[in-house]
C-alpha cells in the first residue's frame, strides 16, 4: 500500500467518497477533466456495487468476486488516468 500525504481537503475529499460508497449522504464537487472525471465515477460506482453486493443476503461467492473483479479494474484504470492508486480497492 502506498503511502498518502493528504491535506485536510483531501482527508475531507476521501471521507465524502468513502460516505458515498456506503449509503451516506454527502455533497462533493468534482473537478477534472472529462477523462479524470470519468475514472473517478466509474471506480466510486464500481466500490458501490461491490459494497452493495456484500450486503446483499442472497450474494453469491461468484457474484462477489465478479463485483470484486470490477472494482479492482476500474481502480486500475484510475490508478493509470490519475497517477494515484485508488484507495478502496
Amino acid at each position: 500500500m502506498s503511502s498518502w500525504k493528504l491535506s485536510t481537503t483531501g482527508k475531507l475529499f476521501l471521507a465524502g467518497l468513502a460516505a458515498w460508497i456506503v449509503a451516506r449522504p454527502t455533497r462533493l464537487k468534482i473537478r477534472g477533466t472529462p477523462e479524470e472525471v470519468k475514472a473517478l465515477s466509474e471506480a466510486l460506482s464500481s466500490s458501490k456495487v461491490f459494497q452493495d453486493e456484500l450486503r446483499k443476503p442472497g450474494a453469491t461467492v461468484d457474484s462477489v468476486i465478479e463485483k470484486l473483479g470490477l472494482m479492482h479494474a476500474r481502480g486500475k484504470k484510475f490508478e493509470s488516468i490519475l497517477g494515484i492508486p485508488w484507495p478502496f480497492s
